[in-house]
């Protein structure tokens, strides 16, 4: 049968990945490329964030298809707050939808963020982030024993970077020293046709550290992260032929933090957000809200039909939207650039049978502005720990320079190179 492997380089911009190559940091994957692969610029879904562009690749779906538009939700006509995981995946995924279609057999999925709880598979699957059990991110339950026996780490220890910034980009390299001895092991050794595993720690290392992203130290990661994937092509190479399917994406971009935005606050300047302090989380919406901002840039209205303090109705929306847009447009940092580049309308960029569950509009700042939905800061600019940001624009694929590849493709686009590669026998 025909065998395909996809190994995700999760927050791995388009650029960076092109100059670590140019720059001879990335030697194995520079060759592999020159045998007959070729570099994409990539669109992110939107939002471009992990669960939701990681969930996308898997069915090859929007959101209002697939059901996911963040880390976090507030569940149907509440303000309450809750974190989507694979059970609220409504969408097939590609490797489930080979194995009905009986193109293949068997699949090990290693590290995908919003894979848990890990769930029934041909094959083995190993949840990414955010698994916080890890008898529950493995699936079957006999592979637990030998994953903790090897050291498996599914995700280093984030509040360490406050503490110990050397000691974090330790943790990293060691993870990702693990999870490339694991994949290489478990690849070498069973039996496969479709293998997926993702790289996290590259996302870890750009939101703390990508203020020296031209630096030693970014090239002596990079230089590990390709040695990992050359590592992990080899071993496919080696167990069936290199007659394989063989793809590297990530889920979005990254660029340098300016500065956080905190969009609550800023709404709550405007008159379109009114907070009661006294009450928790997203809760805190008040009666009178026009509108309230969730992590990163998505708005949402607050018709009175859909929340307990709603105010909005569905005739106005027109009325409201355009009144949002023209308040975020005149949003300006100390200096009077403009934050916002850009507003879609969920209709615009959404279809599906969840629509319903789709931000109203979602922002799109200008590089540098990281848009938050805090609602307890009370300063619009803001600045933390973090050097790095995600971007929509400037994720990467790469590809067999024989596939046809249309300029604007985004990361839905994966999952049908796999499907056509496995039907086409």
């Amino acid at each position: 049968m025909k065998k395909a492997l996809i190994i995700g380089i999760d927050g791995v911009p388009y650029e960076l990945l092109q100059g670590l190559i140019e720059k001879g940091c990335m030697e194995g994957l520079k060759k592999i490329i020159d045998s007959g692969y070729r570099l994409h610029r990539m669109h992110a879904s939107l939002p471009d964030i992990s669960s939701v562009s990681w969930t996308s690749f898997m069915t090859g779906a929007n959101p209002a298809e697939h059901g996911i538009f963040g880390f976090t939700e507030l569940a149907l006509n509440t303000y309450e707050l809750y974190f989507p995981n694979s059970r609220d995946i409504k969408a097939p995924l590609f490797w489930q939808s080979l194995r009905e279609q009986k193109r293949i057999k068997r699949s090990i999925i290693l590290n995908i963020p919003n894979t848990y709880p890990a769930f029934p598979v041909d094959g083995l699957l190993v949840s990414g982030f955010v698994a916080i059990d890890f008898d529950k991110a493995v699936y079957p339950g006999n592979y637990i024993p030998i994953l903790k026996d090897m050291g498996y780490i599914i995700d280093v220890d984030l509040l360490k970077a406050r503490e110990d910034r050397d000691g974090f980009y330790n943790d990293l390299i060691e993870s990702m020293k693990i999870r490339e001895g694991i994949s290489k092991k478990l690849l070498g050794e069973e039996d496969w046709d479709i293998a997926v595993v993702c790289i996290t720690e590259t996302d870890r290392l750009h939101h703390f550290f990508f203020n020296e992203k031209d630096t030693p130290l970014f090239d002596s990661f990079y230089r590990k992260v390709d040695r990992f994937i050359t590592s992990i092509y080899n071993t496919a190479i080696k167990r069936y032929g290199d007659d394989i399917l063989f793809l590297v994406l990530s889920d979005h971009g990254f660029e340098k933090l300016k500065t956080e935005v905190n969009l609550n606050a800023y709404l709550q300047e405007a008159g379109i957000l009114r907070i009661d302090k006294t009450r928790e989380f997203y809760e805190r919406i008040d009666t009178g809200t026009i509108a309230f901002a969730m992590d990163p840039g998505r708005i949402y209205i607050n018709y009175e039909n859909r929340y307990p303090r709603g105010c909005v109705k569905e005739d106005g929306a027109e009325t409201v939207r355009k009144k949002i847009k023209e308040v975020l447009f005149n949003l300006r940092d100390g200096n009077g650039v403009s934050v916002i580049s850009q507003i879609f309308e969920k209709e615009d960029i959404y279809k599906g049978n969840f629509m319903q569950q789709a931000p109203d509009l979602v922002c799109i700042p200008r590089r540098g502005y990281d848009l938050k939905g805090n609602l307890r800061k009370d300063n619009v600019f803001t600045r933390d720990i973090f050097q790095g940001m995600h971007t929509w624009d400037n994720a990467v694929l790469i590809t067999p320079e024989d596939i046809k590849i249309n300029k604007e493709i985004n990361i839905e686009f994966p999952p049908g190179i796999i499907k056509d590669y496995f039907e086409k026998r």
